[in-house]
């Protein structure tokens, strides 16, 4: 098993490839994955609000004022993130800077802001309001102090176009995972060998079991294929719930179990619904299945926000699979809820 690694975007990129001899025309495998992984980097110099020359930090800087242009890539994202926004009516909204800053999630140091802030935040907040001129690829504010930040969309972006590169190149098996949260499974993963990811693993032990148990009744279904991949505890790092097996599918999970603060002895965490200014708890954490990873990374905070009839509404109409995990009664207990096309592996 070949396990690359890059660091990009706050987090590693990891590529698994089944077959670490395999060619790729006259190049090793690991040179064309490597090639394609520091590709990465021109994404994040495009999107991130870290840096003042990045396109986006260049749109939050000026859109008010003028008309600003962005290149393709990158405005193609934002087209792809307003349609999302129009879709899930605002709860996925790549205009709610303004709010997560307010509540002091974006230096990671937690506050629980006062309404007039809150407030004040919410009218600076709206998909809306961005205005998109998809003839002379420009982009405008409609409202003054708008500030865009694409961390909910990045990252499966950039695991969309890494995948397209190496299937253009004629790879067909491999795995791409982002920070453990975010995951695409091409093909099958092949000898079978466990992975050494914190939250990716296929078992060749686990197969076999499977394999076993369906062998001997002709009827039964056949055991099932592509990648096992780990869905984590979202309280307790290092341990899982269970594993998802997925062929050609993208995975995201989105929730507030590691990114949170106590006020008054009420808990916030850092998945903030753009709707309403305020911190969405209704779960701990919500992972989701569906076909692209930039789809997955969106969805997930999109669901995450809307609450449990909707979300599961959300889903069924999109054949979305989807894991629901709340708190238990008592500490670290969880209860889950699993709904969809799920091809669900207990430990």
């Amino acid at each position: 098993m070949l396990e690359l690694t890059h660091r990009a975007m706050a987090c590693d990129f990891v590529v698994l490839v089944p077959d670490e001899n395999q060619r790729v025309g006259n190049r090793s495998v690991a040179d064309v994955v490597l090639r394609h992984l520091e590709a990465i980097e021109e994404i994040e110099r495009a999107l991130t609000v870290y840096r003042d020359d990045s396109e986006i930090a260049r749109i939050n800087a000026l859109a008010f004022e003028q008309v600003v242009h962005v290149k393709p890539p990158t405005f193609d994202l934002l087209v792809k993130a307003n349609a999302l926004a129009e879709k899930t009516q605002g709860a996925f909204d790549i205009t709610a800077g303004p709010l997560v800053e307010t509540w002091g999630f974006t230096k990671r140091e937690g506050r629980k802001p006062k309404p007039d802030e809150i407030e004040l935040a919410r009218s600076r907040v709206g998909w809306e309001h961005l205005m998109l001129d998809t003839t002379n690829r420009t982009v405008r504010f409609g409202v003054e102090g708008m500030a865009l930040n694409l961390g909910a969309i990045g990252k499966g972006h950039a695991i969309d176009v890494l995948a397209a590169a190496m299937r253009a190149d004629g790879m067909r098996d491999f795995l791409i995972h982002a920070g453990h949260s975010s995951v695409l499974a091409a093909g099958n993963q092949q000898p079978l060998e466990p992975s050494s990811s914190e939250d990716i693993v296929r078992a060749k032990t686990e197969l076999n079991e499977v394999s076993e148990r369906n062998k001997d009744a002709a009827t039964q279904e056949e055991a099932p294929t592509g990648w096992l991949v780990g869905v984590s505890h979202p309280t307790r790092p290092g341990r899982r719930l269970g594993g998802l097996w997925l062929r050609d599918e993208a995975l995201s999970t989105s929730g507030s179990g590691k990114q949170f603060f106590h006020h008054q002895g009420k808990r916030y965490g850092h998945v903030i619904d753009p709707r309403t200014g305020y911190p969405a708890g209704q779960w701990l954490s919500l992972t989701l299945t569906t076909t692209h990873a930039v789809d997955a990374d969106a969805l997930s905070t999109a669901l995450f926000v809307m609450g449990n009839e909707d979300a599961k509404a959300y889903a069924a109409e999109h054949g979305i699979g989807l894991i629901l995990v709340r708190a238990g009664k008592r500490q670290e207990e969880v209860s889950i809820d699993k709904t969809g096309p799920l091809i669900w592996h207990d430990n």
